[in-house]
């Protein structure tokens, strides 16, 4: 915080401050703000300025105009440079201009009322075109006291009763996409919080008192910007102290409060940047918010019904409509260098090629190769499924539904190298860094459950009916996306599995279970299930017996699976920039 800081009586009781976007002065910092009164026999809006032409020591901002308004000021948002909306409390929205003075240019009168009077408009918000308002006029049950639009169509309210909802502005209906509960009654009483340290049970009970007097109970100043900061780096080091406990043994070890924790305060650091995003409009403010869901979504655990993954969807979208990015190449339409990568495609020996069907029945895969544990190349399958239409999964596609979403990827050609590693990125830097543009490591986005911190990508896809001949119903879904040259070395998985190609083409190898002596798996424990032998480029002097084991092969294309039945020993290799889909079951 500032050392320095001015304050002024005016002898009247403020209850919103705005500053006016610097861009109306072609400035780097605002210099014009507005203020709005309440609970005085007249209320008023001003316009102040800092004047800072004045040297520090007389800073006081002093009031170029005041116009009255007929109730109490509720809610100031900027809806263009140069022009506000104001929220009153009896129920009207008022439009206001800056030119020299404060001008009132329109006045809409009733929105929110009771059967006998007007009810008061609690808040006001604008995403140009669209003006959107909330107040207690029933209208949710009880008293709306918050909002903020996602997109130009949506947007989240809050009320008094604790209530988080999400509205489709087209929606006819008259009912929330969603709605969730963050106070009574919530998932945050289910939080066992005995099983945590107390320094970080103390911490996390002091964040969430916090958080919700500042959105729900309004008992901190709401837009205070460095009480914001405040709160949002006592998030930070709750976020930090998790990870570590996060980090520290095996993950499947640790108990799930500590990914309920750590998955409630990304909720809330989300939450306070889109806050700061409401008061200040700047971009990475909502960039911050996503970035907090994703991680969230990753190091925590689904609560209050998915609410995490509904607001980084909502924001996602937003910010590719500020930035409207455009891909230049297309995933189906490969560049000049896949194109030339594919002269390098394996020769296939007939003898050994990996028996491929057209979409057989589901009794014929059973007893023919599921039973017999015998692998099968299968087209047909994947016909009806919305990713393979000629408009979905391009690059452009993906950048819009997925494009500033935060996911981990490998850098490396394959996890057994030495210098093999793991990063967090977003989905857009991804592409520019490893896909559109290739640098000398590799980065894959490999074997990594995609579809559950994203699902409108798990709307583009269908589970295999074969899936359900398992003994559990249980089917986990993994997603492999990289650039050409990428590998999977020779391992096998305890599971049923199918590689299913969306997008691209890859080069299968498999070996039998029956071989694995020939195949050098190596001794610790956690690569007990990997082959040490370069399958393309052997050291025949460390595994002279490997020539001796016997394989199949095949190239799969777009819109073709191969099954690979349980404990296979199987090597892929990515012969252009490719988009696969694995599912496993028991």
């Amino acid at each position: 915080m500032a050392e320095i800081v001015c304050a002024k009586f005016i002898s009247k009781k403020i209850r919103k401050v705005r500053w006016q976007s610097p861009a109306a002065f072609g400035r780097p910092n605002p210099v014009n703000f507005v203020t709005g009164s309440w609970d005085d026999e007249h209320n008023e809006l001003s316009l102040w300025n800092t004047n800072p032409s004045l040297n520090e020591q007389n800073v006081d901002p002093y009031l170029v105009s005041t116009i009255p308004v007929p109730s109490d000021v509720n809610d100031i948002n900027f809806y263009d440079s140069s022009s506000f909306l104001v929220a009153l409390g009896n129920g009207s929205v008022v439009a206001v201009m800056i030119t020299e003075k404060l001008e009132q240019v329109h006045q809409w009168n009733g929105v929110h009322k009771f059967k006998l009077a007007g009810a008061p408009t609690t808040s006001v918000i604008s995403q140009s075109p669209e003006i959107a308002s909330v107040g207690e006029d029933d209208a949710d049950s009880c008293s709306l006291n918050a909002a903020i639009f996602t997109s130009q169509n949506e947007i989240f309210t809050g009320n008094s009763r604790g209530m988080i909802k999400l509205w489709d502005l087209r929606s006819i209906t008259g009912k929330p996409v969603h709605s969730t509960s963050i106070v009574e009654d919530s998932e945050l009483e289910k939080v066992d919080l005995v099983k945590l340290t107390p320094s970080i049970a103390e911490l996390f009970s002091e964040v969430v008192d916090e958080v919700i007097s500042l959105r729900i109970s309004c008992k901190k100043p709401c837009h205070d910007s460095d009480y914001n900061e405040v709160l949002l780096s006592k998030l930070e080091s709750t976020l930090n102290y998790v990870w570590e406990h996060l980090h520290t043994g095996q993950w499947k070890d640790v108990d799930g409060v500590w990914r309920q924790i750590y998955s409630y305060v990304s909720l809330f650091k989300t939450f306070i940047n889109l806050l700061n995003y409401e008061d200040n409009s700047g971009r990475h403010y909502l960039e911050n918010a996503l970035k907090a869901c994703d991680m969230g979504l990753i190091m925590g655990e689904p609560i209050l019904e998915n609410l995490l993954s509904i607001i980084a969807d909502k924001l996602n979208e937003s910010l590719w409509q500020l930035s409207q990015v455009q891909a230049n190449n297309l995933l189906r339409n490969p560049t000049e260098k896949e194109e030339f990568s594919k002269e390098h495609f394996p020769n296939l020996d007939e003898s050994r090629l990996i028996k491929s069907i057209n979409l057989p029945s589901i009794e014929n895969f059973m007893m023919d190769f599921m039973e017999k544990k015998k692998p099968v190349k299968i087209s047909g399958a994947m016909d009806f499924w919305p990713a393979m239409t000629e408009s979905r999964w391009s690059l452009e596609y993906l950048r819009k539904v997925a494009g500033y979403r935060t996911v981990p990827i490998e850098i490396g050609s394959k996890y057994t190298d030495d210098t093999w590693s793991q990063s967090l990125t977003t989905v857009n830097e991804f592409i520019d860094n490893y896909i559109l543009t290739p640098k000398t490591s590799t980065g894959y986005l490999a074997q990594y459950q995609l579809f559950q911190q994203i699902p409108k990508l798990m709307e583009d896809i269908i589970v295999p009916d074969y899936c359900f001949l398992g003994e559990s119903d249980e089917i986990q879904t993994n997603v492999w996306f990289g650039p050409c040259g990428t590998v999977s070395p020779l391992h096998y998985d305890p599971d049923h599995n199918f590689l299913s190609q969306v997008v691209g083409s890859k080069y299968v190898r498999l070996y039998d279970q029956d071989v694995t002596h020939l195949l050098y798996p190596h001794q610790q424990e956690l690569l007990s299930n990997t082959s040490q032998v370069d399958v393309e480029n052997p050291d025949l002097q460390n595994f002279p017996l490997f020539p001796n084991a016997p394989y199949t092969e095949t190239i799969l294309e777009p819109g073709t699976m191969l099954y690979i039945p349980p404990r296979m020993w199987h090597y892929v290799r990515s012969l252009t920039t490719s988009f696969s889909v694995s599912f496993w079951w028991k």
